[in-house]
């Protein structure tokens, strides 16, 4: 009560003695934390450092105590929920690199058999929360943190089922704050991160499609801006190494996606009410990032720009998959390695059968969602003569068709 009445009123030494006392009581001798204690000190915690001005005033070295200790009750949690670093080998790409991490502090004591869980999963939400709330403060001392708090949550999620809930959310938010700095700072590291999130990700894009979800959905929205965040560093993954599995995995993930946006209803996909039509006879500006060179998303509609986020995702995956089946080909027969066209506008081979299938569907959803795809996985990749020639004749069919907006989106996709 003393520290939600005083939170945005206290002096930073204050605060660091809070932070100091609290960080320092809790712990047991086991490696547990005081049970009387610890829901409502972890609760002080969140409310001390909702005030953002509390943990950007913070010195580095109370920045460290704080977040070590955060990251050692969510190891613990997995330690004793049998989600320990044993657990992490759903993709088989990316080892752990919690090299001097708190996890193995926390897991070599050899108490893990017997030891009583100290945390609940509530308990586990807040201290997601509040370690979001101090890897986006603005003068986070990343360098020295982001390894252990990547490796961290990447485990927990990868312990976790495929029911969305505000803890899920918070750690991939949690994840894509770590990747906004590392993306361009540690370009190894989240080649890691993001081979290895991605059969998290596709969890969580699995069975019904639940629009009325808005939890699922807030989880799913936090996905696709990590996928917005690691894209580049999975093309250099797929095209550097021999990543067949890698490859595998980005095709059930597209797969996934593809599905879940089919299987919508229409009112769930993207409406054309929802775009304005370029003119291509005016000036271009990029005055938004929910743009194509046909046509753009209306501004304010966040229902629409999850629908666009998703199919844009699909096209960026589109690409992926392209150049790792040509990188794939090129590998087996050498001879292949000839081509010379610009990496920008690589090629997509082998790819171009599940692009027109559904076009030859009499399913209106799936034919639909397939017209709305073509735009985006045009605006990354160029198809092949041959499979042109055959898309177009299938887009001519599709204009004639008398059901809802498929002759319309047949015409954009046309125009692009």
């Amino acid at each position: 009560m003393v520290v939600e009445t005083g939170a945005t009123k206290l002096k930073v030494k204050t605060v660091e003695a809070i932070a100091e006392h609290i960080t320092q009581t809790l712990p047991n001798a086991d490696s547990g934390y005081c049970k009387p204690l610890v829901q409502n000190y972890i609760k002080a915690l969140g409310t001390l450092f909702e005030h953002q001005a509390n943990v950007e005033r913070l010195k580095s070295s109370i920045w460290f105590d704080v977040v070590d200790f955060f990251l050692q009750g969510i190891n613990e949690y997995l330690v004793c929920n049998d989600g320990g670093p044993s657990a992490r080998s759903s993709s088989g790409l990316g080892a752990s690199h919690l090299s001097g991490s708190v996890a193995k502090s926390v897991t070599s004591s050899g108490q893990t058999e017997n030891r009583q869980r100290s945390l609940t999963r509530q308990n586990v939400e807040d201290l997601f929360q509040i370690l979001l709330l101090f890897v986006s403060a603005s003068n986070a001392p990343l360098p020295e943190r982001h390894h252990m708090v990547a490796d961290t949550t990447l485990r927990f999620l990868e312990s976790q089922g495929s029911s969305a809930s505000q803890v899920h959310q918070r750690a991939f938010s949690t994840l894509n704050a770590v990747l906004s700095f590392t993306r361009i700072d540690h370009i190894s590291h989240t080649q890691f991160v993001a081979q290895d999130a991605i059969p998290v990700i596709s969890r969580f894009w699995q069975g019904k499609a639940v629009a009325k979800d808005e939890m699922l959905n807030s989880v799913r929205d936090e996905t696709l801006i990590l996928l917005f965040n690691v894209h580049l560093h999975l093309e250099r993954s797929l095209m550097d190494e021999d990543t067949s599995d890698l490859l595998l995995l980005v095709e059930d993930m597209l797969e996934i996606l593809r599905a879940d946006y089919a299987r919508r209803l229409d009112r769930d996909q993207l409406q054309l009410d929802d775009l304005e039509m370029s003119d291509f006879g005016a000036k271009s500006r990029n005055d938004t990032p929910f743009r194509l060179r046909i046509f753009k998303l209306r501004p304010h509609n966040h229902r629409a720009e999850r629908n666009w986020a998703h199919l844009q995702i699909i096209g960026m995956l589109e690409r992926l998959v392209g150049l790792g089946q040509r990188r794939k080909t090129t590998s087996d027969d050498p001879d292949e390695g000839t081509d010379k066209h610009p990496r920008k506008r690589q090629r997509i081979v082998q790819r171009s059968d599940h692009l027109l299938d559904p076009l030859r569907s009499g399913d209106e959803r799936m034919k639909t969602a397939a017209l709305q795809t073509l735009p985006f996985v045009l605006e990354n990749c160029q198809l092949p003569k041959s499979s042109l020639i055959e898309l177009l004749a299938l887009l001519q069919t599709c204009t004639g068709d008398k059901r809802g907006s498929i002759g319309s989106w047949a015409l954009l996709a046309i125009a692009r």
